[in-house]
Order: structure tokens, then sequence, then C-alpha cells
């Protein structure tokens, strides 16, 4: 039997008028249009479509299947896709078909899903077109099993298959192919396009435009909508590339993602960090969906929708991901792994994720790499005991999934604390906030330049850098102030540090760029090589470290302050790997002069010149050094260096002097609130005063347990915990020490640290042997 997939003798041209397509688009490839449709017309059962990135595969295919008397079915494949994804979302398409009456119920039953999707596969009778989308994306390992199956279904009478992908290895294929290639617009549709859209600088202007574009119809495109959007004309648009200092990808991607107001990017966040798509429903559960915004995303190509399913593609998650801070990033992986174990249990139709359970271990394990190597854990509670008999304990309910999963949150903010309280939940709030932001803009887009630079400073003092960016990028279009080019050095440069606060080093080292090159035209000497040192610190935070050894040991040789060289030599130090070499740039920086130094510069050298001395034994100098740090008082280096000196002093034998020094360490900590110190300094007060003061001991083993469970570090909470419990057994309070013992070992088993399991065990048979095996039987219970 013969099955047609499209009616004979199909035109084109009327094919558009009932189907959307850009017109250019379709111009440019009409040759491939037709190639397309005599594939469905032949006896061929595969076809191949390929093209660069952005050149319209998936739409040009879109198109003629309009054309199509068959039914259709899609998969777009990700880097997770296996073959029992594919099966999955397949079985799910047959099954709403079925439904519809479009195909046949299998009569058999099956026992896999490989069986399932032959056994409809076998009951069907019309003609299938099965499309996979993205088939490159694929991990290699994966596709054997993946083209296996098509090769199994391309021999059966009623099925063809397309794949797309940006390009093929043709040698994974031993069957016969047909190939279509889809190609950038040509320069003449291209111009075309450009004045259909008003653009009416044809010439130079939109041969540069078309040579950054290479006419990919994706970049083209795009970049229409943000010179609309943004009312940019082509010379602004090209010049605000080319200031940039950016590839054309990068630079059009992160225009796009500007686009993206603080409610959405929730949303984005949530789709960088999952590898697959997300349905709309499971979205809507967590509070991440609002279908205005949405549409606007998807219609200005920011968003990719596939059924009811909507991801964000690759070439967006590399810039978006750069942007979200490491805490944001740690909750959005730890709640990835939250929402799968919620799916794992559930039957495949049960579940919001439409992925097979193999694809969510997989997820599980990659999103728990991004994790510490902790689990969360609950602070214990003292309650009071409670004799039960059988007839009183209540067998706990097991929550539904859909409370679970109501209960999650992915909406964090980019602060400490981390969480919202539900922003994204109505588009009320949404309509507020931006009655609030359009009444704000207003009253800014009203502000002088000084008045903006005064405005941003105020928001930098409040640490809401983010607001302080958006004043001074307005600040910098006041290009016919006659005070611009006074201010524009610190509009530069204080862009370039807010960006560094928001941990966007890409961006900051754009300004910094920016910055240097002014320095430069105005011959200022320091303040170029300013410029420069930020450059190498940019350089060193982002790992590249050869560009930031080079660049110092050039500013190295220039005449600057003595503040500027001992900044250089203590980067040129962090960077050294060789502690000789290291400790030869910190004695470089002890010789300059330290008058008009800053004070942070100094503390630093004294700081990190009293480690490396501690590291190579000289403990006098470490604490020489230690010394000179704490002299200059107020500076990030002063806790540490006084817990440092202490333990100096600690190890010596010097007590009073060791608890003076963790004392007022502890109290700058509990000033600034950070837990990690005051941990450590109420564990060492609490070994201390074990020997000295039995109350104080304990008070500070307290101490110590409350700040680990706040840090929730659960080896921090075991540590304080198994150390309490060693006081109270030296201290013969063995009821007391069996307690601690015992929570610790919970939370050991639970943590699966092995070594630290086995110190307990054993901690617990000596109060065995010391008590006699009734008593401790008894303290058991």
């Amino acid at each position: 039997m013969e099955y047609k997939f499209i009616e004979e003798n199909i035109d084109i041209k009327n094919l558009q008028k009932a189907n959307e397509i850009n017109p250019f688009l379709l111009e440019n490839n009409f040759k491939q249009v037709e190639q397309i449709l005599n594939f469905f017309s032949s006896k061929s059962k595969l076809l191949l479509l390929n093209g660069f990135m952005g050149t319209g595969k998936t739409t040009i295919l879109s198109y003629t299947t309009q054309a199509l008397n068959c039914i259709t079915i899609k998969y777009k494949c990700f880097e997770t896709t296996i073959l029992d994804d594919i099966l999955l979302s397949i079985f799910n398409d047959f099954k709403n078909l079925s439904e519809q009456g479009l195909i046949e119920l299998p009569k058999n039953k099956s026992e896999n899903f490989t069986q399932k999707i032959n056994a409809y596969f076998e009951a069907n009778k019309k003609p299938i077109l099965l499309i996979i989308d993205s088939y490159n994306e694929t991990l290699k390992k994966n596709r054997i099993e993946i083209y296996n199956f098509i090769k199994h279904i391309s021999s059966l009478p009623y099925i063809k298959i397309v794949l797309v992908a940006r390009k093929f290895d043709l040698e994974e294929f031993d069957i016969d192919y047909e190939r279509v290639t889809t190609l950038g617009l040509e320069k003449n549709i291209f111009e075309k396009y450009l004045r259909a859209n008003d653009f009416k600088q044809i010439g130079p202007l939109s041969n540069e435009l078309y040579k950054n574009t290479r006419g990919y119809f994706f970049y083209t495109t795009l970049s229409l909508k943000i010179m609309q959007i943004k009312k940019l004309s082509l010379i602004d648009f090209l010049d605000a590339y080319s200031k940039s200092f950016l590839t054309f990808n990068d630079f059009i991607l992160r225009e796009a993602l500007s686009l993206i107001d603080p409610i959405s990017g929730h949303l984005f966040r949530f789709l960088t960090v999952m590898r697959h798509p997300v349905s709309i429903k499971l979205l809507e559960t967590l509070q991440l969906y609002n279908e205005e915004r949405v549409q606007y995303f998807i219609n200005h190509l920011l968003l990719s929708k596939h059924n009811d399913f909507l991801y964000l593609k690759d070439y967006y998650k590399d810039i978006a991901e750069n942007s979200i801070s490491k805490n944001v990033i740690t909750k959005l992986h730890q709640g990835c792994v939250q929402l799968y174990e919620t799916q794992l249990p559930l039957k495949p139709m049960e579940r919001d994720l439409l992925i097979s359970r193999q694809t969510m271990r997989n997820e599980i394990e990659y999103h728990s790499t991004f994790l510490p190597k902790k689990i969360s854990i609950i602070t214990p509670k003292i309650v009071k005991e409670e004799v039960k008999t059988e007839e009183t304990i209540i067998t706990p309910v097991e929550e539904p999934k859909e409370e679970k999963i109501k209960k999650m949150s992915f909406i964090f903010d980019d602060d400490e604390t981390g969480v919202l309280d539900k922003i994204a939940n109505s588009i009320k709030d949404f309509l507020v906030f931006n009655d609030k932001k359009k009444e704000e803009e207003e009253q800014e887009n009203k502000l002088s330049l000084s008045e903006l630079i005064n405005r941003a400073k105020q928001e930098e003092s409040l640490f809401n850098y983010k607001h302080a960016i958006s004043l001074y990028l307005k600040a910098l279009k006041f290009t016919n102030d006659e005070d611009y080019y006074t201010y524009l050095p610190k509009i530069y440069t204080q862009l370039a540090q807010n960006y560094q606060n928001c941990s966007n080093w890409f961006e900051a080292k754009k300004y910094f760029e920016l910055a240097k090159e002014f320095y430069i035209s105005t011959g200022d000497n320091e303040n170029f090589n300013k410029m420069r040192y930020n450059i190498a610190n940019t350089y060193y935070m982002t790992f590249k470290k050869e560009e930031a050894k080079d660049l110092l040991l050039q500013i190295e040789k220039e005449e600057i302050s003595n503040d500027l060289k001992i900044k250089v030599y203590n980067l040129l130090a962090n960077l050294s790997t060789n502690t000789d070499t290291a400790y030869e740039y910190y004695e470089k920086a002890l010789k300059i002069e330290s008058i008009n130094v800053d004070k942070e510069t100094l503390a630093e050298l004294y700081y990190k010149f009293a480690l490396i001395n501690e590291d190579i034994g000289e403990d006098n100098d470490a604490a020489k050094y230690y010394k000179k740090c704490i002299e200059l008082k107020d500076t990030s280096y002063l806790s540490n260096s006084l817990a440092n000196i202490a333990n100096l002093y600690d190890d010596i034998g010097e007590r009073d002097l060791a608890i003076k020094y963790y004392f007022e360490s502890l109290q700058i900590d509990e000033k600034n609130k950070n837990l990690n110190g005051m941990y450590a300094s109420s564990m060492k007060l609490a070994e201390i005063f074990s020997s000295k003061d039995i109350e104080k001991s304990v008070e500070y083993y307290n101490k110590s347990i409350e700040y680990a469970y706040k840090l929730n570090e659960n080896f921090y909470i075991i540590s304080a915990t198994t150390a309490l419990g060693d006081f109270y057994f030296n201290h013969n309070e063995i009821n007391l020490s069996f307690k601690n013992y015992k929570i610790a070992l919970d939370l050991t088993q639970n943590a699966q640290h092995n070594d630290n399991y086995n110190k307990i065990i054993q901690r617990i048979e000596d109060i065995k042997i010391k008590i006699g095996e009734e008593r401790f039987n008894e303290l058991e219970k």
C-alpha cells in the first residue's frame, strides 16, 4: 500500500497565505522549501535538515509541514536526552492522538515503553512524520540508541523521519537519506528586510550589520527588534556594539537578555539551570508563569515554546548563568534536586516533567555536583518525651506531590536571605511593581547629570548596586552636558566597580577598559595604570591567571604611586603557586614606603605576609605582622589577624593572651555577623576554658553549636556536638555525654561520614565499658 504524505501540485505561494512565515525568510529559502516538499512526495524515508544556528531551519520545516496530510510528531533534543525520553514523549503524543480519535489504540498490552511504542506504530495505518529537532545536541554515546530506533521505525511503510541539526556526522548514518541545507539571507533580501522595517541606511551601515549577523535570520531579526524596542538608529546600534568589546553574538544576546524585568528574571534563572523543557502547568504551580510576559519573550525571541513546554536556548544560558550570583545558583540547583525527587516515584503520566526516570536520576546527580558536600538538617528541638501505646501511634500520611511542589520556591533574590515572599504570585504584583518602577524612572529622567551621580552614590551606600548601575548608565547619555567629560571617567569606574559587586566580571572589565582609554587620552598615567590593575584583577577573578600576571608585570615597570605598587605586588603574590616567589613579592612590597598607602592595602600585605610566615614555620615574624595588621584597626583583615595570633599564643601555652585575642575576634565577627568566624572562635574559647572554667566552656560549646546550625554546616554541627560530648565525658556527666554523641551519630549516619561515624561509635563503646552493659541499656532506652 502506498501512503501519501502530501497532495500533488502544492503551490508554495498559496501556502504562504494560509500560514504565517516571514516573507523574506521564505523568499531566501524558496529552493529549500521545494526540496523538503519533494522529500514528502518521494519514497525516501529520512531527511537531514541542517544549517548554521539562526538560519531558520525549524521555522521553514514547520511551514512546509502545514501542507501535509499526515500525523506529525515532534521532539526537541537537549544535552540530557536519551532514547527513553523520546519514547516517553512519543507515547504521550500517541495517547493524546488516540483520545482525539486520530489513531487507534493498540489491542495488546505491553510491559515497557519500547513495547508500547511498537504497539502503537503497529496498530496505526496512517502516514506519520517524526521530526527530531536539535539532533546534534544529544551526546554521541546516547545517539547510538536513538539512531537504532530511527533505523528500526524507518522500515515501516507509513513513516518518514526528519532530523534537524546545525551539522551532522554523516558517518553515523548507514541508511539512505536526503539532505537540505539552510543558509543566511542573501544580501539583497537582507536589505529588503531592513527597508520593510523602516531602516533606510542601506549602504556602508547595512553592510556592517550584514557582516556581523552574517545574514542569519535569527540575528538579523533580533537586531531589528532590539533597535525598535530601544529606539536606536542603525548607527547608534553599531556604535554601541563597537564600544562593547564583545563578539557580535555575545553583544546581541546580552542586549536581548537586558529586556528581562526583575520578576520575569526568576523564570529565566530557573530555565537557565534546567536542561530540558518545563511544562507551563509546572511553571504555574511554581508561580513562575505570567502568560502576557511569556508571550512577549517568545515574540522577542528570548524564550522558545514546544507544545506546552518552555525552554531557554543554550546560547542564552551561557550568558545568563554568569549573571546569577553563587548563593542563588546553589539554591536553584538544590531546588531542582528536590523537584526531581518529588517526580521520581511517580508513574510517567503522573509526572509534571516529561522525562524518563533515568534522566531524572542523571539530573539529580548533575545538580548535586553544584551543592556543598553536606545535607540540609533541622535543628533538633527538645520536647517532652511521650509514651505511646500502639493505639496512639499514627502512621504519617504521604503528602501529595501537588502539595510538595506548591511548597517549593524558585524565587530567590541576590541578597544573603535568598528568598522573596512569592513576588510572582499574581499579575497584580507585576503591575504594581511596574507602576512604581515607571514612577521612579519618570522622576529619575528629570534629574541632571550631577543629580544622577549623587543619587547613584546613595544607592551604592545602601548596597543597591543594580540600581546604581542603571543610574550611571543613564548618566552616560548626558553627552551634551558641559560637565560630561569631567564626570565620564568617574561614571566608567563606578559602573565597573558596581558590576564587580554584582560578580559580573565581564561588564566590569568592559568599563575598566573604557576608563583606561579615557585616561590614555588625557595623559593621566596613575589612573591609567589603576584601570590596568583593575583589569588584571578581573582576569584573576575569572581564572585567567597568565593574562593577569602579564599585565601586572607591565604595570610594575611604570612610575606609579606606592599604594598601587603594593597592590600590584599583593596580587602577583596571590597569583603565585610557588611559596618562595610569593614571599619575594611580599618582601618587595614591604620595602616600599607606607606613606599615602591605603590602610586596607597595607592590611592585606601584613596579613598575607604573616600567613606565609606561618606556613614556613616563622612564627615570630608571623606574630609581628599580625600585630602590625591589628594596629591598623578597622580593616577587613582585623578579625582573622586576631584569631590567628590567638592561635599562635595558644600553641605556646599563653592561654590568657589567646583568650583575649579570641574574644576580640569574636566581638568583631558578632558585629559583622560573620558566622564562620563566630563558630571558630567559640570552639577555641570552649576548648581553652574546658580546663579553667566549666560554665564558660559549656557556654561557648553551645554557642558554637548554635552558629553551626545557623550556618547549616553539617560537619561543624557534628564536630561541635561531639566535642561537647567529649567535654561531658571527661567531667563524668555520662547522660549528657551520651545524648550529644547520639545527636552527632544520627547526623553522621545521614551524612555518611564513615570516618566520623566510627569515631563516635568508639566513644559510645567507651561509655558502655565505663558504666557497664546493664546501665548502658537503660541509658539507651
